[in-house]
């Protein structure tokens, strides 16, 4: 199926003519709805004060709508269970652009539907926004015309469905498994797709397995608590965002000396400022491999899941990984 949507002129943008989405609106589990997980590249917590994101799809891990026919995914049906009584209950439900058909949710939870998804959870790969985009698609999407189905207009749908597991959430994870396409999103808060490729790049992208979970909700929390001290916002302002903003504009433009420098900047802004958001064994891991010419840094809220590292070349990056025992999910 394709899909092109209106989205704002941009001199970052690519061609938009036939942009393809993930198929959509087929049967439950009949495999035609499948969403990936989505890497966060740039822009986590910063999104939240006007700071720039990049987002792409994940294609490593997936998950889709099934029907539990031997009861062995009892776990994952109470958890949409417990969403849909929210839906049912929650004043900001009634503020959707695009309202779910209930009565059919209801019905198909009888059924025994679940999350059918090997993505991990409160690992930084947005497992909660694939399924939001999943339920969405399934139970809301149908009933609305294409051209009303604008990134914004779903991007703020998204952000008050996946606030229920989150308790804020930008929605741009859920956007990204819809969509399927690198989005970034501008100072502005405006959507864009982009033409990136991680494979086509001159870097090398990987995930390391802190081996801990990180639940987003009370990072987020923590977040915001900090940001209330004048001391804390005015270095996020003058140094986060920066640096943040510089990896994403150098990146897209190839420029890969100033990207690595940005991107040094962010990372010792993450190691004096992010403490709590980085597992403690890996503090000294991604300091030390600074030194290497090797860039740690956290994919998403962190406090556990995966790390993102990136580094001039592959060669460089596994060197680095066996000389230090890491092992690496490589991107691209």
């Amino acid at each position: 199926m394709f899909r092109t949507f209106n989205f704002p002129k941009s001199p970052l943008r690519g061609d938009l003519e036939g942009l393809s989405s993930l198929p959509h609106g087929g049967r439950v589990g009949d495999g035609a709805c499948v969403f990936n997980s989505k890497l966060l590249l740039f822009g986590e917590y910063g999104l939240m004060f006007g700071a720039k994101a990049l987002s792409v799809p994940f294609d490593r891990f997936s998950g889709f709508l099934d029907f539990d026919s031997d009861q062995s995914h009892q776990e994952s049906t109470t958890e949409i269970r417990k969403f849909y009584e929210h839906l049912k209950t929650d004043d900001d439900s009634q503020k959707l652009n695009f309202p779910f058909d209930l009565q059919s949710l209801k019905t198909d939870l009888e059924k025994g539907l679940y999350f059918n998804s090997n993505i991990p959870q409160q690992y930084g790969v947005g497992s909660s926004g694939a399924l939001v985009a999943a339920l969405f698609s399934r139970y809301a999407e149908s009933s609305v015309p294409e051209a009303e189905l604008t990134p914004e207009s779903l991007k703020v749908d998204f952000s008050m469905l996946e606030s229920y597991f989150h308790g804020k959430s930008s929605g741009i994870d859920p956007l990204i498994s819809f969509l399927n396409c690198p989005l970034l999103i501008d100072s502005k808060k405006t959507i864009h797709h982009v033409k990136i490729n991680l494979a086509e790049t001159d870097l090398s992208f990987a995930l390391i397995d802190t081996g801990t979970t990180g639940p987003t909700g009370p990072l987020v929390q923590h977040f915001i608590e900090r940001s209330n001290f004048p001391e804390f916002k005015l270095a996020f302002d003058k140094q986060f965002i920066p640096a943040n903003n510089g990896c994403v504009e150098s990146l897209l433009n190839g420029d890969q000396q100033n990207f690595f420098l940005f991107l040094e900047q962010l990372i010792h802004f993450q190691l004096q400022h992010f403490q709590r958001m980085i597992p403690g064994d890996f503090h000294g891991i991604i300091s030390a491999a600074l030194t290497e010419k090797v860039f740690i840094k956290l994919l998403g809220s962190g406090g556990g899941g995966f790390l993102l590292v990136i580094s001039e070349t592959k060669n460089g990056l596994k060197n680095w990984a066996g000389k230090n025992q890491i092992e690496l999910l490589m991107v691209n």
